[in-house]
């Protein structure tokens, strides 16, 4: 009985069992084979069993020896091991010229950590699969909950954001796909995106920057990289980020227009 593989080696491990045939003759086997079953395939189902004749043409070829043995990975750092287990369905003993590649890589390619992936055959028994995982870059906050996006806004569903508290986190509407934008402009000032805790996306055309202790930074629409370098600026001069400001408003060309933290005080029935 065929066993699940419970693990995934990263390179081919030797073989401590004698091979019945060489490894040229193996590749004859399978040149012979893949011509028979892709000839069967054209055969109309009327002339003969097409299954029946691949699951022969199959068996000849694991007899012969081609049968996977290894599964190599390249490239997983965050997807979990067991969810790939789980989407591959790979089985020590397979022949290995009946994996489909193409929709094991579909397979492969609905894990949320990937964003794209290569499947080779390589004969006698491996399978190698090498990913490409999507990078985080920001927790989107969306209907109370947060979701990690990468570059691109995607959300890599599956993933695990309490992982991630350190990413900026990016809130309003349609916000995901613009994300990646302007967390480069802020990256441009180190200084102060270090005291960045998030950014929201205003009616869909400029962000407000909310800081660690509290103020908001209102961008302009057009030219955002300008307004935050002359606040970088200003901060480095003044310091007027470490000021008591509920706000500072950069959305007026060469001006800065900043309002006091002024506390609320008694208990109105409106605030």
């Amino acid at each position: 009985m065929r066993r699940l593989i419970g693990w995934i080696k990263t390179e081919k491990q030797p073989c401590s069992t004698p091979r019945r045939i060489s490894v040229l003759q193996r590749a004859k086997v399978a040149l012979i084979s893949l011509f028979l079953i892709a000839l069967a395939s054209t055969i109309g189902a009327a002339m003969m069993d097409q299954e029946g004749l691949k699951h022969d043409l199959l068996k000849l070829t694991a007899d012969a020896g081609l049968t996977l043995e290894t599964v190599q990975l390249h490239g997983r750092a965050h997807t979990p091991k067991e969810t790939l287990l789980t989407a591959t369905n790979l089985k020590i003993g397979t022949p290995i010229l009946g994996i489909d590649l193409r929709q094991l890589h579909s397979k492969i390619k609905k894990i949320g950590w990937v964003e794209n992936a290569v499947v080779e055959r390589r004969l006698p028994g491996i399978i190698r699969i090498s990913l490409r995982e999507r990078i985080p870059i920001a927790l989107l906050q969306n209907n109370g909950k947060h979701e990690l996006i990468d570059h691109s806004g995607t959300i890599i569903h599956g993933a695990d954001p309490s992982q991630f508290t350190h990413l900026t986190v990016v809130s309003g509407k349609n916000a995901a796909p613009h994300a990646a934008a302007i967390l480069s402009i802020l990256k441009t000032e180190p200084e102060l995106f270090s005291e960045i805790w998030a950014v929201s996306y205003k009616s869909e055309r400029r962000w407000d920057v909310h800081l660690k202790n509290g103020m908001a930074v209102r961008l302009p629409e057009i030219d955002p990289v300008s307004a935050w370098s002359r606040l970088a600026i200003i901060d480095r001069k003044r310091e007027i980020t470490s000021r008591d400001l509920a706000v500072i408003d950069l959305r007026i060309p060469h001006q800065l227009v900043v309002e006091p933290n002024i506390p609320v005080r008694g208990k109105g029935s409106k605030t």
